[in-house]
């Protein structure tokens, strides 16, 4: 009995102890209400003032600006000719009009080159509708626009000089010129224009729609007859 009496007593002590220690502590080393540091203020920053919204209003689309946009295409080449022509040229001298054979002189040549067709935009003439959403163009007639020759592409396959008749710088500039006539008339043959003429509407066509919405407006194109 007086073992267990000690036991309590000593058991109350060492509480008494304990308790004093952690008051003695806390007066030493106060405690903060938080577990982490103080925050350093926060910088608030006001809003800025708000900006004028910028509005795009589209521009609409006019004749005159559409005439414009097909002008500045100036000549548009829509269909090329590829040629090879050969020349066989010939001259002779006449005396009481009876030819001298043994002057006779020539020469076979040919050239490559190329003969380009299109329409001359430069006097479009447009007219918009939008009332009835049509859109006018009305375009000069397809024209052929250059006779170009290689002359890299040259070759001789004969040559001849008569008695008293030597050949001459202008035998082959109307040897040139004859080539240049036969090749514009071989494209015409070929339909060189029909074909640029049908190119020509769709390059119109696509040229419009870059400009107007096509599915609202219709488009018809036109000839411009002198």
């Amino acid at each position: 009995m007086k073992k267990t009496t000690a036991y309590i007593i000593l058991i109350i002590v060492m509480v008494i102890l304990i308790v004093g220690v952690i008051l003695w502590s806390s007066s030493r080393f106060p405690q903060s209400d938080s577990l982490f540091p103080d925050a350093t203020p926060a910088v608030v920053s006001s809003p800025k003032p708000d900006r004028p919204s910028i509005i795009q209003i589209e521009k609409e689309v006019t004749s005159e600006m559409i005439r414009e946009g097909l002008q500045d295409v100036g000549r548009l080449v829509t269909e090329e000719y590829y040629f090879t022509e050969v020349v066989n040229y010939s001259s002779v001298k006449k005396l009481w009009n009876i030819n001298l054979g043994f002057t006779n002189s020539n020469f076979l040549i040919s050239y490559d080159g190329v003969v380009s067709a299109g329409i001359d935009l430069s006097d479009v003439r447009v007219e918009k509708m939008d009332d009835t959403k049509r859109i006018f163009v009305l375009v000069p007639e397809a024209e052929i626009m250059s006779v170009e020759i290689d002359f890299d592409s040259f070759k001789k396959y004969s040559e001849k000089e008569g008695i008293g008749n030597p050949l001459t710088l202008d035998n082959f500039n109307d040897a040139l010129k004859s080539i240049d006539d036969m090749a514009r008339q071989k494209a015409l043959e070929k339909g060189i224009l029909i074909r640029a003429s049908e190119n020509a509407q769709f390059i119109i066509q696509k040229l419009v729609g870059s400009l107007v919405d096509l599915n609202e407006y219709s488009l018809e194109i036109g000839r411009i007859y002198p």
